[in-house]
């Protein structure tokens, strides 16, 4: 997402975020739309979220935990393995590894844009204009389909991933923010805190679950990742990675990235964290976030 326009509120260029957590209330107002200000009011509510780690059962088939709705998240820890160049003036909206190639889509009316490249560097090997029409958003690739969310146009695009030309459009309700796929089906968020599992073949939506950190609704998950039996998010505006159980949509982890933020926010408000792709060879995270110069290939603890 982008913050201006009609996300902007007043002179004071103010982004309404609320982010519920792990105390028992909500945080959340009129948040100032300075990467510096946001960090400094954040940070309090990070350091609240530093709790012990909840006792779960997992369930030996399936690997998802049964974490009850008044356990806590943990906050989990994170290793930096590689760090690559990325340009910086990609808008990332989605990110998605397949073979050693790294698909990602950009953001913004006008120019929104596809390109492929490798994983090892920044050298774009293909690259498509969208339509103007068309604010692109996450995307993911599925029985070799590439499916690309719109923001606010209700399309989907379902991309032939060898040259990134537009096979097919699926029609659907409501904004489009982050994709994912779990292997039979797509998974999807609109910015709230309800994530849907759609059929591939006709968008069609077969369940729901809404993400909460405890009993408290987390609002505005953006760009989705499935891997490793849980569904991986960004929260627009907000320098963390949660990690969810799809079953039943509790929040079991959290990773704190405003170190990596600060490296990258001046400059820009819209310089957020925003980017999420497994590597199943290296079994680590891709990480990047919007017109961020750096890519990071992370391991999740």
């Amino acid at each position: 997402m982008l913050c201006t326009g009609s996300t902007l509120s007043g002179a004071d260029s103010t982004c309404n975020v609320i982010v519920p957590w792990s105390n028992g209330t909500h945080w959340g107002g009129r948040l100032p739309a300075l990467n510096k200000i946001f960090a400094r009011l954040l940070t309090p509510v990070l350091a609240i979220l530093v709790l012990a780690m909840p006792v779960r059962h997992v369930d030996a088939q399936s690997g998802a935990s049964e974490q009850s709705q008044t356990q806590s998240p943990q906050q989990g820890n994170y290793r930096i393995l590689e760090t690559i160049d990325h340009d910086d003036t990609w808008f990332t909206q989605g990110l998605e590894v397949s073979d050693g190639l790294m698909y990602e889509s950009s953001g913004l009316y006008g120019k929104s844009k596809l390109r492929i490249y490798r994983t090892d560097n920044d050298d774009t090997l293909q690259e498509v204009r969208l339509p103007e029409r068309f604010f692109a958003e996450g995307l993911t690739l599925l029985d070799d389909e590439l499916f690309v969310l719109t923001w606010k146009e209700n399309t989907l695009l379902v991309v032939n991933p060898d040259n990134l030309q537009t096979k097919r459009e699926l029609s659907y309700k409501g904004e489009g923010w982050g994709l994912a796929n779990n292997g039979s089906q797509l998974i999807m968020s609109d910015g709230s805190d309800t994530i849907y599992f759609r059929n591939p073949e006709s968008f069609a939506v077969e369940r729901t679950i809404s993400v909460r950190s405890q009993q408290h609704s987390v609002q505005r998950i953006n760009e989705l990742e499935f891997a490793e039996g849980y569904l991986w998010a960004n929260i627009w505006f907000a320098p963390v990675i949660v990690k969810i159980d799809p079953t039943n949509g509790q929040v079991v982890s959290y990773y704190d990235f405003s170190q990596l933020l600060r490296q990258h926010s001046s400059g820009s408000d819209n310089r957020v964290l925003n980017g999420i792709a497994y590597d199943a060879t290296a079994k680590a995270y891709w990480i990047t976030g919007k017109l961020w110069p750096k890519r990071y290939l992370v391991k999740l603890d």
